[in-house]
């Protein structure tokens, strides 16, 4: 235990016992997040499910209830929706079991927000410590696979005695007989994600349980390696999301009301002139330019071939999910123009969550997200001041990571989302009460229901 606030007399270890537990859960989690992004979907249940266990055990289920507000009430809507448009998607059974699977991710992550605003300070101090060991350790683990041609795996891998047949993605790896002697550099490019999207929880957690001397050499470490591996990787994306939350959580920390604004602004115009801007930009003939990366190139004509099919449905879209179906269909006939390199199709996703939104849910859909995240915004307004660099910070990178990566229905995608949504509130509890404050966090700060003094 690092933090200098437990005392073993005041605050036994039985007392504690629970924080330990889900504290190391969380550890876990992030651990596994970093090594294999895959992971995800089952820790984020695991975690969940640790959390209301613990509560039932303590006979305070009851408090896991989230409570009605509008960006819980926004977040309904438009899950609703997504799961209403099963009624004229390709495949109804799919939209249906998709979208209920998001349905329960965000109640998942609701729950835990709850409770972790229930939650005790010395349990909380766990949690924190858990959280920011645990993204230290994958950075760590991060790092040493770039630099070393991801020796650890290749030594797993062949002690495992894998072969072709048993790893996704063959074309990533290249074997002499039966021994894998090489893996690429993108097989590690769906580890960035997470390391963007936790990166300002976890400052935040470290600030919140250690001495601020102490706080500041560990957050100042971690966004450190954290930029060095995100640079070293192949994720473009990951680098604009590290970049944007930097420059967010800058601007936060001088001015935090008109970068509130110029978020909101930035927020809208990604929803809504997400559309035109796709066209235009192919207009412009940049998916020739030379100085763009080829994956930036092939995304402007993904974008608009998939704008120019949202003008077939612009109202209702679709149907969720309905572009990993029509992506397949269309790459058996593709359409590859003399002035383009690439093949103009929608892909298995269309590489942006903004886009698809568009195209599956139609200006209907794109509505319900703007207002959904112009919900999130101002209940992060509704923060202590001293805790709004992080969350605008985490709120621009998981824009930018839905901007231009993978696809909205991705259940890994979707819980990531979640369990970096749960970390903020575990980290905005400790950073509040770190001189105690106060602070309702948790569904309740979602609910603008937040007094804090700190």
């Amino acid at each position: 235990m690092f933090s200098h606030e437990l005392d073993r007399r005041q605050q036994p270890l039985l007392t504690r016992s629970r924080g330990i537990l889900l504290g190391s859960i969380l550890t876990v989690a992030v651990v596994a997040a970093l090594v294999s992004a895959r992971t995800v979907p089952f820790l984020y249940a695991v975690t969940v499910a640790a959390f209301l266990a613990a509560a039932a055990a303590r006979g305070v289920l009851g408090t896991a209830v989230p409570r009605r507000g509008p960006v819980s009430l926004h977040l309904a809507a438009f899950l609703a929706y997504a799961f209403v448009s099963a009624s004229w998607a390709l495949e109804p059974a799919t939209t249906i079991s998709m979208t209920s699977l998001a349905i329960l991710v965000a109640a998942g992550t609701l729950v835990l927000m709850q409770l972790v605003a229930e939650e005790t300070r010395p349990n909380l101090l766990h949690m924190g410590e858990g959280i920011w060991i645990g993204l230290l350790v994958g950075l760590c683990y991060l790092f040493i696979e770039l630099v070393s041609g991801q020796s650890i795996k290749l030594w797993v891998y062949n002690m495992l005695s894998l072969h072709p047949s048993s790893l996704p993605h063959i074309e990533y790896y290249r074997w002499s007989g039966d021994k894998l002697t090489y893996i690429s550099p993108e097989d590690l490019t769906r580890n960035m994600a997470p390391v963007a999207l936790f990166l300002w929880p976890v400052v935040m957690a470290a600030m919140g349980t250690l001495r601020r001397r102490s706080g500041l050499v560990v957050s100042g470490l971690t966004v450190l390696l954290a930029g060095v591996v995100i640079l070293l990787a192949e994720h473009d994306t990951s680098k604009l999301a590290f970049v944007a939350g930097l420059s967010v959580f800058a601007s936060a920390y001088v001015a935090a009301r008109p970068t509130g604004r110029m978020v909101a602004v930035g927020w809208v115009i990604a929803c809504l002139a997400v559309l035109p801007s796709a066209l235009i930009v192919h207009r412009l003939d940049l998916h020739n330019a030379p100085w763009l990366p080829g994956s930036a190139r092939h995304r402007i004509i993904i974008w608009n071939h998939t704008a120019e099919q949202v003008l077939n449905a612009p109202w209702l879209g679709v149907g969720a999910r309905s572009t990993y179906l029509l992506g397949p269909r269309l790459e058996h006939e593709p359409i590859t123009r003399p002035d383009e390199a690439f093949t103009r199709t929608l892909s298995a996703h269309s590489h942006s969550i903004y886009l698809q939104t568009w195209f599956e849910l139609g200006l209907v859909g794109a509505t319900l997200l703007t207002v959904l995240g112009l919900a999130i915004l101002q209940a992060i307004r509704s923060l202590a001041g001293s805790l709004q660099p992080y969350a605008y910070a985490t709120f621009v990178s998981a824009a930018v990571m839905a901007a231009s990566s993978y696809g909205m229905w991705q259940i890994w995608f979707v819980s990531m989302f979640g369990l970096t949504a749960a970390l903020v509130g575990l980290g905005a509890s400790l950073l509040a009460t770190r001189y105690g404050a106060d602070a309702t966090i948790g569904s309740r700060t979602l609910e603008h229901d937040v007094t804090v003094r700190a």
